[in-house]
C-alpha cells in the first residue's frame, strides 16, 4: 500500500470521527437542555405553587372583596418539595456520564484532527513504492 492511499484511509477516517464526534456534541448538547428545561418545569411549579399560597390567603383575608375561593394540600405540595442539593444529587449519574462523554469527544476530535493533518502531511520521496 503506498502512501496515498494510506493518506487517503487517514482523512477518511478522520472526517468520519470528526463527524461522528459532531453528532454525539449535538445529543449531549439537546440532552442538557432537557435537563435544563426539567429544572426550569419544576422550579415554575414550585413558583406557582407559592403564587397559589399567597392568592388563597388573600382570599380569605380582609385584603380581597371577591367571591373567588381556592383550595391548597400544603401537605402534599410539601413532599414535592426538594432543595438544590437533592436536586443535584438525583442528577448526579447524568453528570458524570456527561464528564465522561466529554472526554470521549475530546479524544475524537483531537485523533480526527491528527488523522487529517498526518493524510495532508507532503509524501515522502521514496525510491520505494509500497
Amino acid at each position: 500500500m503506498n502512501w496515498n492511499k494510506i493518506s487517503q484511509w487517514f482523512e477518511l477516517v478522520g472526517l468520519v470521527l470528526l463527524l461522528f464526534s459532531f453528532g454525539w456534541q449535538c445529543l449531549e448538547e439537546h440532552t442538557n437542555q432537557k435537563i435544563m428545561e426539567g429544572y426550569v418545569y419544576e422550579l415554575n411549579e414550585k413558583i406557582f405553587c407559592v403564587w397559589e399560597g399567597i392568592y388563597d390567603e388573600a382570599l380569605h383575608s380582609d385584603r380581597y372583596n371577591g367571591n373567588a375561593t381556592v383550595s391548597l394540600n400544603y401537605d402534599a405540595l410539601n413532599t414535592q418539595i426538594r432543595d438544590w442539593k437533592q436536586v443535584k444529587s438525583s442528577s448526579s449519574t447524568f453528570n458524570k456520564q456527561e464528564n465522561t462523554f466529554f472526554s470521549i469527544r475530546v479524544v475524537l476530535y483531537t485523533l480526527g484532527t491528527l488523522l487529517i493533518i498526518v493524510a495532508k502531511l507532503p509524501k515522502r520521496n521514496s525510491s520505494i513504492n509500497g
